[in-house]
């Protein structure tokens, strides 16, 4: 893929921006780099450390952020997606069909599932047969599907809070969020299961949704903990439908444990979601796919509409990816894991107002900012600014004055908590390269030294 766009001046003033903050990196982050310890790239032959301009691609991380927060923001660490070159394997399956030079509709190779199938046997003892397996084109139509298969109008839906913002907009289309709050002990995210007990023994839940690896809070559910929250949702007759997407991100010393891997009579009141989408960083082409080993849950879902309709080129680099990708996922899962305990060492250790806990899984960090919070005057800034922007507008939040004033101090963007329902938070995307990563904690570290 070529790393050259079109010309114009918008699209010019974008590049310079990034010029901007590589040249402020200069040499010397690289060769700080090598000398901590730095050829996190030779040994796997692919260079995450290369700051790979998206600038004028038109990619929400980027230039839609840029677009709202101007020249102000220099490195956005928000939407979740990574900065890295895709694995070599997908951009030759891509070339090879473009080069035919007529895209008329595609039929979707046997071959393609079964890529889907070998790739979670292989490397998660998944075993799924062909009948149990179902396209989609994102996570989130195959979860509403399902949410509408398995729910009348008006039901609730159990989630665990904080919680990805994406189920919430998918639950609100026709059915109604029941929240079942994680608890934090000492820091620490767990299950609350008599909370859970609960919400589950309501007359009008009929699903949960699982987040396994938890996006935000980076949490690998293991076997005990699975097995005990599939029990309750067995007793109550509640469907579990797991989001997985996050799966293949495991950071050192975790595991990732498949809720389809757990005992029979708890798979087969399950929903399994997954794409290699996330993987392999291949958001743009809107494949994903959904399994269970219950038939009458995929019969079910299949009736209630038409979600086999996937983007033909992302038939192709999923493909690629699932079948020769393995060294390239091996190997930014290692970098990724290596910049979560960077990220998280550095701001326990050298940023004031803030702290974080290692993801056990995810690239994405999730930060503690209460004393930057109560150090700004967050709340009453928000309050000041609800209170003024009118009964139709959306009420403004304390970690909503945190992002902007993290952009305005040190041109960082990082996700308020309050969008996943997370109070006194902040999401942190730790999907690009070390040496972008080293600037945007310096910034923000001398941002925080004059809070």
């Amino acid at each position: 893929m070529s790393n050259v766009y079109r010309f114009d001046r918008r699209s010019f003033l974008k590049q310079a921006g990034i010029a901007a903050v590589a040249g402020s990196l200069g040499t010397a982050t690289s060769i700080q780099a090598q000398e901590n310890g730095a050829s996190r790239s030779s040994g796997s032959g692919y260079d995450f450390d290369e700051i790979y301009n998206r600038i004028g691609t038109d990619c929400s991380k980027w230039d839609g952020q840029i677009e709202r927060w101007g020249d102000q923001l220099r490195i956005p660490m928000g939407v979740a997606d990574m900065d890295f070159r895709v694995a070599p394997c997908i951009t030759e399956a891509l070339q090879e069909r473009i080069s035919h030079e007529v895209y008329g509709y595609m039929a979707t190779p046997d071959s393609y599932h079964d890529s889907i199938i070998d790739w979670n046997e292989r490397r998660y003892d998944t075993v799924i047969e062909r009948e149990m397996l179902l396209d989609s084109p994102a996570l989130l139509p195959g979860l509403l599907a399902a949410l509408r298969a398995f729910n009348p109008p008006g039901a609730k839906v159990v989630m665990q809070t904080p919680g990805y913002n994406g189920f919430f907009s998918t639950i609100r289309k026709g059915f109604v969020i029941e929240e079942n709050p994680l608890r934090e002990v000492n820091g620490v995210y767990e299950m609350d299961f008599d909370d859970l007990d609960r919400k589950l023994a309501q007359d009008d839940v009929h699903t949960f949704i699982l987040c396994n690896p938890h996006n935000p809070v980076g949490n690998c559910w293991d076997r005990a903990t699975l097995t005990e929250l599939g029990e309750l949702c067995a007793r109550h007759n509640v469907i579990v439908l797991a989001d997985e997407i996050h799966c293949d991100f495991v950071n050192a010393g975790h595991d990732y444990v498949p809720y389809a891997n757990l005992a029979d009579d708890l798979v087969m009141n399950s929903v399994t979601f997954k794409s290699a989408s996330k993987s392999f960083n291949l958001a743009a082409f809107k494949d994903a796919y959904l399994f269970s080993h219950n038939p009458e849950f995929m019969s079910r879902i299949r009736a209630v509409g038409d979600n086999a309709t996937i983007n033909s080129l992302g038939i192709i680099a999923s493909q690629a990816a699932l079948e020769e990708g393995d060294d390239w996922m091996d190997a930014v899962q290692v970098y990724l894991s290596d910049n979560a305990a960077y990220a998280s060492r550095f701001i326990n250790e050298q940023i004031p107002h803030m702290s974080c806990n290692q993801p056990e899984g995810t690239y994405l960090a999730w930060l503690n900012v209460e004393p930057l919070i109560e150090r700004i005057g967050a709340v009453e800034t928000a309050a000041a600014e609800t209170a003024a922007s009118g009964p139709d507008q959306d009420e403004v939040t304390p970690e909503a004055i945190v992002e902007r004033y993290l952009i305005e101090t040190s041109g960082v963007k990082i996700n308020p908590g309050s969008s996943y329902w997370g109070s006194g938070r902040m999401r942190m995307n730790l999907g690009l390269a070390r040496p972008l990563l080293e600037e945007a904690l310096g910034r923000i570290q001398s941002a925080m030294q004059q809070a």
